[in-house]
């Protein structure tokens, strides 16, 4: 039944030629972005974890099929305030909205109804959806339930009415994949006609150290959600190939946090918890590289570390 309530029929395809373009993703923390585009894309591209904010860069997730190709920018949580790391990410949200040919605004409709946090990012992306066509992708509706799901449906589109906002509502669920072609036939037909802009062999463009990355802060956050996850961050420092002699891909990098109580958590009673976040990244990062992995781990305290240009450039999250 649930199934039945999020299909919507795919629009009937005209033969234009292949398209290709930029797609923003946006949306409040939380919401499902990361893990809607990791199912578009059909692969891990960006961190997901329970911690609201996990995605601190903008990351390109790529889909190529046949009729062309979509490049996903899975966007940071909007910020305008706060440590400078904080405002970054919400400059990385305003470098996607000028880039995109398309918004793509996820929603959560889980959990909550219209409030002033929506309110506040459609006034953040106002300058660019009035020039940009946008699709409003509602994640996590199987959790409603088929009584609840249509009127949760009529509400949200009586709300946009109110607010003046005009975009094409597909009903979703990132997590089970429900409803993936529809929304995509939607994001095809608003890209321009053109060649891929990426080799259609990539699902990404982030480099192999960028994806370490991504998937060891993942496993903190995963891990100690509820205790440091915002006063961290990982610096990959050295990401060695395997050679002739060492089968192994060899890698070094750092945890940064801002107290030594801070540390102390990270690190755990006997070193368990540094231990267990190197174990699930590893792990995973086997899987991405094809070889064994070395991964060694420190903690290291930083006072401050989102305030200072110098770190936020070594970590890549400011340009030099």
């Amino acid at each position: 039944m649930i199934d039945e309530l999020l299909e919507i029929r795919p629009r009937e395809e005209k033969n234009v030629g292949n398209r290709a373009g930029f797609v923003a993703v946006v949306g409040l923390p939380n919401a499902g972005k990361s893990t809607l585009v990791n199912t578009l894309v059909g692969e891990k591209v960006s961190a997901v974890s329970p911690t609201p904010q996990t995605t601190r860069t903008l990351i390109r997730g790529i889909l190529t099929e046949s009729r062309g190709q979509i490049v996903f920018l899975d966007t940071p949580g909007f910020h305008t305030s706060g440590p400078l790391l904080n405002q970054r990410m919400g400059g990385r949200l305003r470098e996607a909205l000028d880039e995109a040919h398309a918004i793509l605004w996820v929603v959560d409709m889980s959990s909550r109804k219209w409030d002033r946090e929506w309110e506040k990012f459609l006034g953040l992306i106002a300058p660019q959806r009035s020039k940009k066509p946008l699709v409003i992708g509602l994640t996590k509706m199987d959790r409603l339930g088929p009584s609840k799901m249509i009127p949760v449906l009529l509400e949200f589109e009586r709300a946009l009415e109110r607010h003046g906002v005009e975009g094409e509502i597909v009903p979703l669920s990132g997590l089970k994949g429900l409803n993936l072609d529809p929304l995509k036939d939607l994001l095809f037909s608003h890209l321009p006609e053109g060649e891929p802009i990426f080799d259609p062999e990539w699902y990404t463009n982030q480099t192999m150290r960028e994806m370490v990355r991504e998937i060891v802060q993942e496993k903190i956050f995963s891990l100690l959600y509820q205790e440091v996850p915002h006063q961290c961050a990982v610096l990959v420092e050295q990401f060695q190939e395997p050679t002739s002699e060492e089968k192994a891909t060899r890698i070094e990098g750092s945890i940064l946090v801002e107290r030594d109580s801070q540390k102390g958590i990270v690190v755990g009673s006997k070193g368990e918890t540094i231990h267990l976040i190197s174990a699930r990244a590893r792990k995973e990062i086997e899987k991405l590289t094809g070889t064994p992995v070395y991964l060694h781990l420190t903690v290291r305290v930083v006072p401050d570390w989102r305030d200072r240009p110098s770190i936020l450039r070594d970590l890549g999250y400011l340009s030099e």
